[in-house]
């Protein structure tokens, strides 16, 4: 028959002889595990949607070099079976194929994509996600909305909802940050089925979800919600209210009682108490939309709306909380406009449930400056510690007041990180991480940091700054020369924010850039004198220049002249030796006159320049005088400053000590006053000395490890005391053998110094022969 003529091709007879329908069958179900697999790890690392498309596209590539493999071998083996005098025929390229090859190639093709999918984890999650320990955890996940004015209700409905649950009978919320962070790696903006958006919580641990809708209808708002067992996927009760449009917040109360009533929680039945209290329905639109925008880091939009929650209802004492927060990194921490949120939201604290009461009252210790906020907030994050709110709140204590505690640098990270990792949407963490990192130097993750930031935000003001200092001081040219005609457009504020960030030593040229523009004539002259006083004055000490420093103060003195913080950093100078005495008689008269001397901080830069000059009576006068003030300062209701005077006083009497050589009686009062001089305003002038006699007076006790705690805790971006305080640090880490501690620090310094005035000239050498010795011996 035609069909069995060996003369004829036949399709089905080559592909048996070459063994491809074998070799194809095995590749399918191989591929077909993969995929299985690649299928569960999407969805249990939030990997990317494009992670799934791009494995079915390698494997594709993968059969390819297969097909073409097992075509290649099987025609090397008909070469090999041929006559002698045929197969010395030149071998066809496929041959060059092998199976070991071809296997290699599979494996690097996936190995690449395995590759690509863990360095997507790591820049976006940046540590392993929230894992829910609860066996009650519920996630409240985002609500389709349909209608107008209803937008806000989708991550808003979320908030209030897990707000209602958390802490009733044994439910716990999961953070709703770290929810959205998932959601939107997975979906976007998009909705989802209910199946996958149960998938997504039970990703996280959570063993019930929450999952609805919000539609407007015929001029009323219908408000579903489901509750799933994300275990099974079934659907355990359901709730399902209609009303008004501006009814939202009884409707959710409504549901939350059905849904519980529905689960089978039987106290605490609605009467817990809402995080969101307030019984204007605008005014928690207001507080959503604020929510969000801090969610964005768009500090001025969530300032603003805020303040109209807090205008509409002036009881709402989350409104005011958050409002505090905004005000910080809107302006600066310890900033009066800052504390005034956070106190009146602390008179409103006990309408609040434990976790916000707690949170509260760590946000108003924290904005004055107190260093109980750090116990505070170790005991927060102890008791709940799956929340990334309060993680940052702890990072966030460390790095502004853990000078005062001897935070280290590597625990100024700590919390920080973990507060990232637990929700991987949360841009606050990453701002400080850019500033510890770039403090140290480690450029590796200065630059991880700054694209992890700017890949989740890149239209705030925020992501402004770091863009503007990562293109000056890390871009290529075009870039950097772009940023610098950026600057010359930029705001005060703006300038202002970003020289914040250029904590790295070397990066001297872009600062004078920045300083340049923010003397400019084109700004207000109590931007141009703030520049001259505080960010001029402090980077020429920190570069070991005082009379560039005086020049900037002289040039303050003439754009303010009756500005009293000018005349203060003046006398701060010459209480660090870092002026010229003529200027002492006309400083500490002006000083006097603008009610400078009348301030604990005045009063003791003004008894340590009186130490400098070696007259100890009236270093003892002024601290009895602080000691007087302290009492008088009690007497009237203001017990922070009160304390801050005694811890003055402290300072003073621990310095007199210190200059006696009385090295024990030193240390017990040095260690007093830095725990009571907190505050986040001009104290850290004084605290920052007295943390350095201290730990030069534990360093003379034999005392080495204490005195290292507190010379490894933030000094390096202190203008009075890096210098000394790196210095001292080097030499006690090579006195204890310390190598690779000790160099960097050398280091540090001998660059710091590199253009230095001839005082620090001495300094300078002396660190540059350290650190040539050193690395000599290495």
């Amino acid at each position: 028959m035609a069909e069995n003529d060996p003369q004829k091709p036949n399709i089905l007879s080559w592909l048996r002889r070459r063994k491809l329908l074998q070799v194809l069958a095995i590749y399918a179900a191989a591929s077909w595990a993969i995929l299985e697999v690649t299928d569960v790890f999407i969805d249990k690392l939030a990997l990317p949607p494009w992670f799934f498309p791009a494995a079915i596209i390698l494997l594709l590539i993968g059969l390819a070099v297969v097909t073409v493999t097992a075509i290649g071998q099987a025609g090397q083996r008909a070469v090999s079976d041929r006559p002698q005098e045929t197969a010395a025929v030149e071998p066809s390229p496929l041959s060059i194929l092998t199976w070991p090859k071809a296997i290699l190639g599979g494996v690097l093709a996936f190995a690449a994509l395995a590759v690509v999918g863990g360095y997507w984890v790591v820049t976006h999650v940046s540590g392993d996600e929230l894992v829910v320990k609860s066996p009650n955890a519920v996630a409240v996940l985002p609500f389709r909305t349909s209608g107008s004015g209803l937008e806000v209700w989708r991550e808003g409905l979320m908030d209030v909802l897990a707000a209602n649950l958390d802490g009733v009978g044994s439910l716990s919320a999961v953070d709703t940050r770290t929810i959205l962070s998932r959601w939107k790696s997975r979906f976007g903006d998009d909705d989802a089925p209910a199946e996958e958006a149960i998938a997504v919580a039970q990703g996280m641990g959570a063993t019930w979800a929450i999952y609805g809708q919000a539609v407007e209808l015929g001029g009323q708002v219908r408000l579903d919600a489901r509750f799933y067992d994300t275990t099974t996927g079934e659907q355990v009760t359901a709730s399902s209210v209609v009303g008004a449009p501006d009814s939202i917040l009884p409707l959710v109360e409504s549901v939350t009682l059905e849904l519980l009533q529905g689960l089978g929680a039987e106290q605490g039945l609605g009467d817990k108490g809402r995080s969101l209290i307030s019984a204007s329905l605008d005014a928690v639109r207001a507080f959503l939309e604020g929510e969000q925008a801090m969610r964005r880091s768009e500090w001025i939009e969530a300032s603003e709306a805020f303040e109209r929650a807090l205008a509409i209802d002036s009881t709402f004492a989350m409104a005011a909380a958050r409002l505090s927060q905004a005000y910080g990194w809107r302006f600066s921490a310890g900033h009066s406009m800052v504390v005034e949120a956070a106190a009146r939201a602390n008179r409103m604290a006990d309408q609040l449930p434990p976790r916000e009461r707690g949170l509260l009252e760590l946000n108003h210790m924290f904005e004055l400056g107190q260093v109980e906020a750090i116990d505070l907030a170790r005991r927060l994050t102890a008791r709940y510690p799956d929340d990334p709110e309060l993680w940052f709140q702890l990072g966030e204590t460390y790095y502004h007041l853990g000078d005062v505690a001897s935070i280290s640098d590597e625990e100024r990270i700590q919390p920080l990180a973990r507060a990232l990792a637990l929700d991987s949407a949360l841009t606050t963490p990453i701002i400080h991480l850019v500033e510890v990192v770039a403090e140290h130097r480690d450029m590796e993750a200065f630059d991880r940091y700054t694209r992890l930031y700017l890949a989740r935000d890149s239209t705030s003001s925020e992501a402004l700054h770091l863009s503007l200092m990562h293109a000056l001081t890390r871009g290529p040219t075009a870039d950097s020369l772009a940023a610098l005609e950026r600057l010359a457009e930029l705001p005060a504020v703006d300038l202002r924010q970003t020289l914040l960030k250029l904590r790295d030593p070397s990066w001297h040229e872009a600062r004078d850039h920045m300083l340049d523009e923010l003397e400019s004539p084109r700004h207000p002259v109590a931007d141009r004198a703030n520049a001259a006083y505080f960010w001029r004055n402090l980077f020429e000490l920190w570069r070991g220049r005082p009379v560039a420093a005086q020049a900037a103060l002289v040039r303050a003195q003439e754009l303010q002249p009756d500005r009293a913080a000018v005349w203060f950093f003046t006398l701060a100078n010459l209480s660090a030796g870092l002026a010229d005495t003529a200027l002492a008689a006309k400083t500490i008269q002006r000083c006097r006159e603008l009610g400078v001397l009348d301030t604990p901080t005045g009063r003791w830069a003004l008894a340590a320049y009186q130490l400098r000059l070696g007259e100890t009576d009236r270093v003892a006068a002024n601290a009895d005088t602080l000691d007087l003030q302290a009492d008088s300062l009690r007497a009237a209701g203001d017990s922070l400053e009160a304390e801050t005077a005694s811890g003055m006083a402290l300072s003073l009497r621990g310095l007199l000590a210190e200059s006696r050589g009385e090295y024990q009686e030193a240390a017990s009062l040095l260690r007093r006053s830095v725990t009571l001089s907190d505050g986040l305003g001009r104290e850290w002038v004084a605290r920052g000395y007295t943390r350095l006699v201290l730990a030069s007076v534990l360093a003379e006790l034999g005392e080495d490890s204490e005195a290292l705690r507190i010379l490894e805790s933030n000094f390096r971006f202190d203008g009075y005391r890096s210098i000394p305080a790196i210095l001292s640090r080097a030499q006690l880490y090579e006195r204890r053998g310390e190598r690779e501690k000790a160099i960097q620090d050398y280091a540090w310094v001998a660059d710091m110094l590199e253009f230095c005035d001839p005082e620090f000239v001495s300094q300078r050498e002396s660190a540059q022969r350290a650190l040539d010795r050193l690395l000599a011996e290495a």
